[in-house]
């Protein structure tokens, strides 16, 4: 390691006027180079790889992985930003039609049911009182609109967190495409049985819909649901047991979710050799 010879010691004393010797370019100071310790090495970004599942074959012979953006499936967990999502949606589906009638609103007559005074009952006033049966509801729910309002960025963050959530947890699934041959039911659910995904699956597809055949085979099975990536919400992620996507939701999802900083082509998207430290999603989630 190369380190810099020691000066020797003037006998005259320097001031603070005098400038400080520089250092050439290269030199090593306590081991380190000159003006490294002000700068900041920033790491290349990587991609995310996740081993390829597949409808039709069972073998596992011939892996392949997919490579994912991290800026959209490796995003630091926000628990937060989740339940701030799954609220923000759960109060969108709140009707808030639920109507009661006041006092004002009942039928009937506004004569004092008996006098003020004299009869050494309790006082009353007309039959609409909350009080009496058939009368008005005091303080009753009216229609309203629950829904709340929240920032497109914390959706979206939420997005990528509710991704990361079920990459870290096994959960997630990618397929090359999302269809299946026949659209008879017990071809599927066979097929589901012998992956493990029979129960508690969202299949997202990126296409503009679901493939016919995938849509009819799976209609009738229960635990079952797909949908396009247009209509997934943070909530179906979180609700879901497992999630698979196939090569177009992916696409899409980094599109509308990625910060830009990975481009991943379609022919890098697919790796025939899974050497990098990939997780598949099986039977066990």
């Amino acid at each position: 390691m190369a380190t810099i010879a020691p000066t020797s010691v003037q006998s005259k004393p320097t001031t603070s006027s005098q400038s400080k010797p520089t250092i050439p370019k290269g030199e090593l100071i306590d081991g380190r180079e000159k003006h490294a310790h002000l700068q900041t090495a920033v790491d290349p970004i990587k991609p995310v790889y996740l081993t390829m599942s597949s409808f039709t074959s069972k073998s596992n012979s011939a892996k392949k992985a997919v490579a994912l953006d991290p800026t959209v499936f490796d995003h630091p967990i926000r628990r937060d930003i989740l339940h701030l999502c799954v609220v923000h949606h759960l109060d969108s589906l709140r009707q808030g039609t639920a109507s009661t009638k006041t006092r004002a609103e009942v039928a009937g007559s506004r004569r004092k049911i008996r006098p003020q005074k004299g009869t050494g009952r309790a006082r009353l006033g007309d039959r609409q009182s909350p009080m009496l049966r058939g009368g008005g509801v005091a303080f009753g729910p009216k229609p309203r609109d629950f829904s709340t309002k929240l920032n497109r960025k914390v959706i979206q963050m939420g997005m990528r967190v509710a991704l990361t959530m079920k990459l870290r947890e096994q959960r997630l699934g990618v397929l090359q495409r999302i269809n299946w041959w026949s659209h008879k039911t017990a071809t599927l659910s066979s097929r589901l049985d012998g992956l493990g995904w029979r129960t508690g699956t969202l299949f997202v597809t990126g296409e503009s819909e679901v493939p016919a055949r995938m849509r009819l085979a799976s209609r009738n099975l229960r635990g079952i649901e797909c949908r396009t990536v247009a209509d997934l919400v943070v909530y179906d992620i979180v609700k879901w047991r497992r999630v698979v996507l196939d090569l177009a939701a992916v696409n899409a999802l980094e599109r509308a979710f990625g910060k830009g900083l990975l481009a991943i082509s379609d022919s890098e998207r697919v790796v025939s050799d899974v050497t990098h430290s990939s997780v598949e999603v099986g039977a066990s989630t």
